[in-house]
Formats: C-alpha cells, sequence, structure tokens
C-alpha cells in the first residue's frame, strides 16, 4: 500500500557554468530552495516524496565549444556518483525524500572517451539508485557537446549497460516504494517510443524534464507531456527551467516555464502559468494506488491488455537512423556536417520507401 504524496517540480533560474566548479555552487543554490518548496508543497496535506530537476539545471545553457575539442570537454566533465550528487544526496537525506536529475557530459568508465547526457534518482538514504543515459538526441546535441548517444554505440551499451536487454539498457526503471520511475531528458519527449519503452518495462511514473522554445509556447510541451501520460497510464512529472541569468543581473528565457504534473488520465493536476522572474515550483498530491487500480481493472481505458505486439513490430521492421554509427568512433570536429549529411539521407531513404512524399517542385 503506498499512501498518497506529494511531488515537487522545480523550475530553478539558470546559471550557465563558467568552469567545472560553477556546477557545485549551482547544486548548493538549488538545495537553498528545495528546503522552502518542499515544505509548502507539503501543506497540502501528504508528505513530499519526489523532488525532480529539469535538463540543465545544475550546469545552464550548453558551453561555448564544439565537438573534438577534447580539453573543453574534459574540463566541463562530471561522474555519477560525483560532487553535484552527493550534495543532493546530503538534501535527500535531510528531506526523507527522491530526488532526480541530469547532467551532460558525463564520464563513464566502461565507455572509455565517450560522454553522455545521463538522468539519475537519488533515494532517500542519498544513494544513486538509477541512471539513464540519454538516447534520442538531434544532431546539435552531439555538435556541440561531443556527447554519444548510447544507440550509436549499440552493441556495446546493451552488452554492458543492459546486461544483453535492450529494454534494461535504453528503457531502466528505477523500483522504489513510492513506485517505479524513469527520466525522459528533453528531447526525447518528442517521440512516442520513449515514454513506451519504460512504460513496457514497468514505468508508473515518467519525468520528463525541459523543453525549449518555440515548442514550448506552440503547446507541443503541453501536447507531448499529457499524450505521454494518457497512452502509457503513467503519470507525467515535467519540470521546465525557469530564466537565465547574466552576469549583470539581467534575465532572458528561453524555455518559457510551464512545469506541469499530468495524472494517469492524461489530465493537467498543476501548471505553471508560464516564466517567473525567479525560482519556482508545482507540486500536486498523487495516489499511485489509483493508478495501480486503473491498470489492473479490465476496463477500455486500460491499454496494456490490447496491445498486439506482433503487429506493432512490423512498424519498425526496417531500420531508419542505423545503430552503431560511432562504435569505433569518438566526437570530432564535422560531427555537425556529418551528421546533417546522414539525416537528409534518412529522408531520402524514407522517400524511396514511399512512406513520405516531397512536395511538389523539389528536387527530390
Amino acid at each position: 500500500m503506498v499512501d498518497p504524496y506529494s511531488i515537487v517540480a522545480l523550475s530553478n533560474v539558470v546559471h550557465t557554468i563558467k568552469k567545472r566548479e560553477d556546477a557545485i555552487e549551482n547544486t548548493k543554490r538549488i538545495c537553498d530552495f528545495m528546503d522552502p518548496a518542499v515544505m509548502v508543497a507539503a501543506t497540502d496535506g501528504a508528505p513530499v516524496k519526489l523532488v525532480v530537476l529539469p535538463e540543465m539545471a545544475i550546469q545552464g545553457m550548453l558551453p561555448d565549444f564544439k565537438a573534438g575539442n577534447k580539453e573543453a570537454h574534459e574540463a566541463f566533465a562530471m561522474t555519477i556518483p560525483g560532487p553535484e550528487t552527493d550534495i543532493l544526496g546530503q538534501k535527500a537525506r535531510q528531506l526523507n525524500t527522491y530526488i532526480a536529475g541530469e547532467l551532460y557530459l558525463v564520464k563513464d568508465e566502461d565507455f572509455p572517451g565517450h560522454l553522455f547526457n545521463v538522468a539519475f534518482i537519488i533515494d532517500p538514504n542519498g544513494e544513486v539508485i538509477y541512471k539513464r543515459y540519454k538516447s534520442t538526441s538531434d544532431a546539435y546535441e552531439g555538435g556541440a557537446l561531443g556527447t554519444t548517444n548510447p544507440h550509436d554505440i549499440w552493441d556495446e551499451f546493451v552488452e554492458k549497460r543492459g546486461n544483453g536487454s535492450v529494454l534494461d539498457a535504453f528503457f531502466p526503471v528505477a523500483r522504489t516504494e513510492i513506485g517505479n520511475i524513469g527520466y525522459i531528458i528533453c528531447h526525447e519527449g518528442a517521440y512516442p517510443e520513449t515514454s513506451r519503452g519504460l512504460a513496457m518495462n514497468g514505468a508508473e511514473i515518467i519525468i520528463r524534464g525541459t523543453l525549449i522554445e518555440p515548442q514550448v509556447g506552440a503547446g507541443m510541451w503541453d501536447l507531448q507531456n499529457r499524450a505521454h501520460a494518457m497512452f502509457n497510464q503513467v503519470v507525467v512529472v515535467a519540470p521546465n527551467l525557469g530564466p537565465q541569468r547574466n552576469d549583470d543581473g539581467s534575465l532572458f528565457d528561453l524555455f518559457g516555464g510551464q512545469s506541469m504534473i499530468v495524472d494517469h488520465k492524461g489530465n493537467v493536476l498543476v501548471k505553471q502559468a508560464g516564466v517567473s522572474g525567479g525560482d519556482s515550483f508545482v507540486s500536486s498530491v498523487i495516489d499511485l494506488e489509483a493508478l495501480r487500480r486503473s491498470r489492473s481493472a479490465n476496463g477500455v481505458t486500460n491499454w496494456f491488455k490490447d496491445l498486439r505486439t506482433e503487429m506493432y513490430a512490423g512498424i519498425y521492421e526496417q531500420p531508419i537512423y542505423e545503430k552503431n554509427q560511432y562504435l569505433t568512433n569518438l566526437p570530432a570536429e564535422g560531427w555537425l556536417a556529418r551528421e546533417e549529411k546522414r539525416r537528409a539521407g534518412n529522408i531520402d531513404k524514407l522517400i524511396e520507401r514511399g512512406l513520405l512524399v516531397p512536395p511538389s517542385g523539389t528536387s527530390r
């Protein structure tokens, strides 16, 4: 039996790191705001058991360097566990709550030379119990940061992170006493397969951290988060970043706020109206037992029992963006140009298959 509890989604002001140590100060700043946020959220009548941070909450916007600049990459590279998760672990013990967050440019000794964008969950004992590597990204992320997409080192990643299981490698789920939790990082939320993968591996709560403008203002953020929740019968907790603070104290906003929590029916329980002038949060009480009753009921809206998996598997029999693209390569200069060529080639491939029809008057 899981009693109702509160979830807090933080939308902190962004302080972009200028050097590696700045991330530690940002983490301390976030923890300082976490205290009153959790205190206020608990006045809703249920204890706070989960606090979530959006992507880039700790490091801010991307540092200004390009793929192939190994010196810059290593200067900013982090580890999990590391100083930031240690500080969050202390706060998790103090508040007796789970804390979920994300770091990019993360080193992993199992994959020398590669850097990853990684979500994590810390338990109330202060221990890192979960890591998930961002597995769907646009070309810009690899080009600007030199991060590796695990799909591009598929063979090695499935062996080392999934023990041969694709689900466990790419869609791991933390099984805890407050529910089964997974984390979607930013751009991954644009694809229904990401949340479905987590749900099919047991996720009951999915954290979806960060989306940038103009997608937020255009309604994609709201639509995607609600769809993930409804199609997969999961609670979606979606923290988005607050404004960025410049060195002169001025603010600018690239993300649009609108942090939200959505129930397993796709209903928005709480939603931030928009970006604020400082650190902010949303919170709501969730009833995990209600979700579990809905998932176990033999009703029309219990989707899992009706999945005709053999039929759906045929959708993906032909590869589009093929795996193991960089199994033997590390990020290097020219990454973006190669990716642009590859993805343009994928469009041509889809036209040849008859999946896409080019607009009139084009050379394709």
